[in-house]
């Protein structure tokens, strides 16, 4: 498995631990609970999955779907990716007409990314190899204004494990859904931001076409201009 597989793989299980049960509980959980009771859960996908994947491969996208969908902020996630395009600085300039061809992008977009990130990480998830995941307790002043980093050590065959952080942000609703990514330093988000950025200069500035083209690709340089909601 060539290098850029395994980060494939690794990001694939990264992203789909941030699945929630929060639906099933009483109460909503906190980012730590949210992050460590889930695990068994993507095991357990992953382990069914290998059994019929082969046979009905659109299946295994709907389970993936379903999980993520509950604990992803997509709409705030594909926000932070457009940067200037998405943000409401920049939607606050717009007249009336442009604004609501700002708010179809947004929802296009949206959309796109949702479906090509689950597409691409559901395939990868297969590939992954690890054989322990930790998550480390929160340190007492982790709660910053609703936004907490959870750390999460995923050990394969290296002798060090892989260091993540999960970037959760709580609604209104209570919820803890998932706002970010890092991994062994790579800020998700950014990666992501830096490739829409990068797309536009190249579709010379037609955001239609940024969109109509879009794929996930986790290689992408890491832009050092996003927003820490990116």
């Amino acid at each position: 498995m060539t290098m850029y597989q395994k980060l494939i793989s690794l990001v694939s299980v990264v992203v789909l631990m941030l699945t929630s049960v929060s639906a099933w509980a009483a109460e909503p959980k906190g980012p730590y609970e949210v992050v460590a009771d889930t695990t068994s859960r993507v095991t357990k996908v992953i382990e069914e999955a290998r059994s019929y994947v082969d046979e009905d491969p659109q299946r295994f996208y709907d389970e993936v779907e379903k999980i993520l969908s509950d604990v992803v902020d997509f709409p705030s996630f594909a926000r932070g990716v457009m940067g200037k395009y998405g943000s409401k600085r920049y939607y606050d300039t717009l007249s009336d007409a442009e604004k609501q061809k700002f708010r179809e992008r947004v929802e296009r977009f949206t959309e796109t990314f949702q479906d090509r990130l689950i597409q691409t990480y559901a395939k990868g998830l297969l590939a992954f190899d690890g054989n322990r995941i930790e998550v480390l307790p929160l340190a007492e002043d982790a709660d910053k204004g609703g936004s907490v980093n959870v750390e999460q050590h995923i050990y394969g065959n290296a002798p060090q494990p892989y260091v993540v952080y999960y970037k959760l942000k709580q609604g209104r609703d209570g919820e803890w859904k998932l706002r970010n990514v890092s991994i062994e330093g790579v800020n998700l988000g950014r990666t992501y931001q830096s490739q829409f950025s990068s797309a536009v200069r190249r579709h010379n500035g037609d955001i239609d076409k940024v969109i109509e083209n879009w794929e996930v690709a986790p290689e992408g340089a890491v832009g050092d201009d996003g927003s820490d909601d990116a």
